[in-house]
Parts: structure tokens; C-alpha cells; sequence
């Protein structure tokens, strides 16, 4: 048991060292939670201080399962940094969705099409699949909307792998399939 202790200033300090030399501190993060923590500042939040918006739109497909994930960790270890981190994703992913609705609807807008009359809806961002988003940044999307469905199932077993990044994903993607 760690104890007390009075300082020469005479105030008291915490010292988390016994006899056997041991830190009686329990409250480090489990090894999990610490990953979660620098994948999310890795993949997200470096990319929006560095304003690197490609980061950003290639780690959106993960977004989802690591917000799933900070939930659990945060029943296990109550750990209340994971709700700021969660809260942080789901303002980064807001941020990113309300970015694309703008750009299309800025698109729409300045079309220099020689319509007479134009009507325009402001829709949702509709999300593809996330092996088919990864198709499209990777490959690029295909005509007529023809996946190729032995690209598509690679992705889904490269996205089995917990956390793979985006661009072990791509490499992997043109290697096999010869796009380099």
C-alpha cells in the first residue's frame, strides 16, 4: 500500500512506491484501449490538425466499427477519455459527410448545363458498402455501377483484419490484381 508523505515543503505527496519497489498506480489503460486511442489519433485526428482531408476520407470505412468498439471498451473499463474520442469521431465523421453534401450540392449549383429550369433536393450522403468504398478509391468506380465481385470479396477478408489501415489495404489490393 502506497502511502502519504510529507515533502521538505511540508506538503503532501502521493508516492505510488513501496518497499518492493513496485507502482501500486492500477490506473493505466488496459493495452486495447491505448491502441484504440493512437489509431483514432493516427487515422483522424492528426489528419484534421494537418488539414489532410485524403487521410480522412480513406479511414472513413473504419469509422463506424471503431465507435462500436469505443463503446465496449468504455462498459469494460469506464474509462471517460473514450466517450471524448467517440465524440471526436462522430464530429470528424459529421464533418466529413456535411463536406461532401456541400460539394455536390456547390457542383449542382454552378452546373453550366443550359437548362431552363433546374430543381434541386438536398438528399443524405447514402453510403456504399465499405469494401465498395475501397473499391472506388482504390480502383476507381466502374461502369454501370459492375463491381468486380472477387475484388469486392478480397476487400471483405482484408477488412476482417482489426484496424488494417487504408493503405495496406490498397497495396495489397494492386498487387494482387496487378493495378500497379
Amino acid at each position: 500500500m502506497a502511502a502519504s508523505t510529507i515533502s521538505l515543503t511540508g506538503k503532501h505527496n502521493y508516492n505510488p512506491l513501496n518497499l518492493t519497489g513496485i507502482n501500486n498506480k492500477s490506473h493505466s489503460s488496459p493495452h486495447y484501449v491505448i491502441k484504440i486511442k493512437r489509431i483514432i489519433f493516427d487515422r483522424y485526428i492528426t489528419p484534421v490538425l494537418s488539414k489532410n482531408w485524403d487521410v480522412l476520407k480513406k479511414n472513413l470505412f473504419q469509422i463506424n466499427t471503431i465507435l462500436n468498439k469505443l463503446d465496449i471498451y468504455y462498459e469494460n473499463t469506464k474509462d471517460e477519455t473514450l466517450l471524448v474520442y467517440k465524440y471526436m469521431l462522430e464530429v470528424i465523421k459529421n464533418t466529413i459527410n456535411t463536406t461532401e453534401e456541400l460539394n455536390t450540392l456547390e457542383d449542382r449549383l454552378f452546373d453550366t448545363g443550359k437548362d431552363v429550369a433546374k430543381i434541386n433536393f438536398k438528399l443524405p450522403r447514402i453510403r456504399l458498402r465499405p469494401e465498395m468504398e475501397l473499391y472506388n478509391l482504390i480502383i476507381g468506380k466502374p461502369d454501370k455501377n459492375l463491381y468486380d465481385k472477387h475484388i469486392l470479396a478480397y476487400i471483405s477478408e482484408l477488412l476482417k483484419i482489426e484496424y488494417i489501415p487504408f493503405n495496406e489495404i490498397e497495396e495489397k489490393v494492386k498487387i494482387k490484381y496487378n493495378f500497379i
